[in-house]
């Protein structure tokens, strides 16, 4: 798979040809899931969030749109990989606090953790703190994962953890999202537990979920 064709059709803005590569990749086991992810989709968007011109935001709305259809195009293959999977009986409640809109990254972390046989509830952008609360009892989340972009609204994660520690004692926190890289103080003062990146970082995770089982 010529990687550069992929990003040649995202920077043309040839969304058909952009998901028709993407999906033959995947079908012809050219390249995987996670690679998809982490080294294409991933760059792609950086990319566009360091765009500087006056047509930055309809440009970066179209691009990550199509960012967007390729995840949603992968649910088959994800779905194949947890059935195989054995599953864990864990469930992580994924979310973005209130005024964060980003949620492309979260989503392929739901993905990923499907892909670890773990059950997911994802709520996604712009969720206020007491309906956060409200999902993690009613779905009985073992853990809730919160993504954040915008290193400004680190202080909105940090009231949604606060209500959920008040009002739970088992479920984890898992943090994840630009506004902690290179801000990995803020994770502990947040309240966050575990922070995530990669989907190494979830396998490891899994690892850990599984030996708890075993014990």
């Amino acid at each position: 798979m010529n990687i550069d064709a992929l990003v040649k059709s995202f920077n043309e803005e040839d969304k058909d040809k952009f998901v028709s590569l993407a999906l033959n990749a995947i079908e012809n086991k050219e390249m995987d899931i996670p690679f998809l992810y982490e080294e294409v989709l991933k760059m792609l968007l950086y990319s566009v969030d360091e765009c500087t011109t006056d047509d930055c935001i309809w440009r970066e709305h179209r691009k990550s749109s199509m960012v967007r259809t390729v995840i949603e195009c992968m649910y088959p293959y994800v779905m194949k990989i947890k059935n195989e999977r054995k599953a864990l009986n864990k469930k992580v409640l994924l979310i973005c606090p209130e005024k964060e809109y980003h949620e492309l990254g979260l989503r392929m972390v739901d993905d990923f953790l499907q892909m670890n046989g773990y059950e997911t509830i994802f709520i996604g952008t712009n969720t206020p703190k007491d309906q956060v609360l409200d999902a993690v009892l009613s779905m009985k989340a073992d853990y809730l994962a919160i993504s954040v972009t915008d290193y400004y609204l680190l202080f909105e994660a940090q009231k949604i953890i606060n209500l959920i520690k008040e009002n739970t004692s088992h479920v984890k926190i898992i943090v994840g999202g630009n506004a902690f890289k290179g801000n990995f103080e803020s994770i502990k003062s947040i309240g966050g537990d575990i922070y995530l990146e990669t989907y190494q970082d979830i396998k490891n995770l899994r690892e850990g979920d599984e030996n708890e089982i075993i014990l």
